[in-house]
């Protein structure tokens, strides 16, 4: 079997294996990719990712840091969008869960489906030498896929797909086969920048320029203390995630979604989870445990995610969900938990306070 026909192989493999998207890249350095890295720390745009520093980033650059040998990165996509359910309301305010939590940690379903992979590659070449890798390795995953042709890159940072917009994972199989090479991705967004007038924390600056402190997504999940009092507003009913700046994107309005059982939710419900009934739920680790064992939503924490409903409430600021805010504050023992859902209280006692002003 020829360069050629292994890599139309490997290909129609890794499409019956469920990935929506799969190209070849060579594995050379990713020189802009780093400079613009260490420009991003320089600037303080990586903020709060404390282990991102500018070692990590000249490491990430270069594949053969990771495996030293590697001639070709076989890149792989897979969709997770699914179609929206059309809940009822159950009278409880309702948070918002980014889409890429919904079903099951991708993490697992994609290493398991590249083993998959490699394991037939394995079976046909003889190949020992590969790393698999999703999302956790220092590698600039992204600029890969871009490398690869899966995607180009939107103003807001995201990988977009022409076809699958940019609901998709990625993942990377480095190995030292000799394989035939796609052309990199090109796209443009054009004179739109919808992604950057509705980001409600203002987090990306410019096009291609996201400030990562302010970032909804990571002020719900990375975060691990109390999140800035002036950006809470801004974060609306997110209690994991956002999918704001994806929601408005043009390319996404069109994508048709991949349905993939693994990422459709267990219970629509989750979706957009009852705020009282979660917050209940995350009293008693034990119970959290139960609920997001295996699930994305188990990253930050009972502590973050109660921390976060906290806040989502506070933004609703219904007057009926003060009884249940005050008694989760007397049994918290949570020093940011319990700042968050006195910043809730708070604010539904201001908005009693205004409407009886204005009565």
């Amino acid at each position: 079997m020829d360069n050629l026909e292994l890599t139309s192989y490997i290909k129609e493999e890794a499409r019956a294996l469920g990935f929506d998207l799969v190209g070849i890249a060579p594995a050379g350095p990713f020189e802009e990719t780093e400079a613009r890295l260490l420009e991003h720390i320089e600037q303080g745009r990586i903020a709060g990712l404390a282990w991102f520093t500018k070692e990590r980033a000249t490491f990430a650059s270069d594949p053969a840091n990771l495996l030293p040998g590697v001639r070709s990165i076989i890149s792989l996509g897979i969709s997770y969008l699914q179609d929206s359910p059309d809940l009822a309301d159950s009278g409880n305010p309702r948070g918002r869960v980014a889409r890429y939590a919904w079903g099951q940690d991708y993490h697992e379903v994609l290493k398991a489906k590249m083993q998959a992979l490699f394991d037939k590659i394995k079976t046909c070449t003889g190949a020992e030498e590969a790393r698999l890798l999703v999302d956790t390795a220092r590698i600039v995953d992204r600029a890969v896929a871009q490398r690869a042709g899966l995607g180009f890159f939107g103003k807001n940072t995201n990988l977009i797909n022409k076809k699958l917009g940019s609901y998709f994972f990625v993942a990377e199989i480095l190995t030292d086969l000799e394989l035939e090479y796609d052309a990199p991705a090109h796209g443009t967004c054009g004179r739109c920048t919808r992604c950057i007038d509705a980001c409600p924390t203002e987090a990306i600056i410019a096009p291609g320029t996201v400030y990562n402190d302010r970032c909804i997504s990571f002020l719900t999940i990375e975060l691990k203390g109390s999140i800035p009092p002036e950006l809470r507003p801004g974060m609306g009913e997110w209690i994991f995630g956002c999918d704001i700046c994806q929601e408005v994107c043009p390319y996404n309005k069109k994508a048709t979604p991949g349905n993939h059982a693994e990422f459709a939710p267990a219970d629509f419900e989750d979706t957009a989870p009852d705020l009282l009934g979660w917050l209940r739920l995350t009293e008693q680790e034990e119970t959290f445990r139960q609920k997001f064992r295996g699930t994305p939503l188990s990253r930050p924490k009972r502590a973050g995610l109660r921390r976060n409903i906290a806040v989502a409430l506070g933004n609703r600021a219904e007057p009926s969900t003060l009884p249940d805010l005050q008694e989760a504050l007397e049994n918290e023992t949570d020093p940011v938990v319990r700042e968050h859902l006195e910043w809730a209280i708070s604010r539904l006692n201001s908005r009693q306070r205004a409407e009886g002003r204005g009565q």
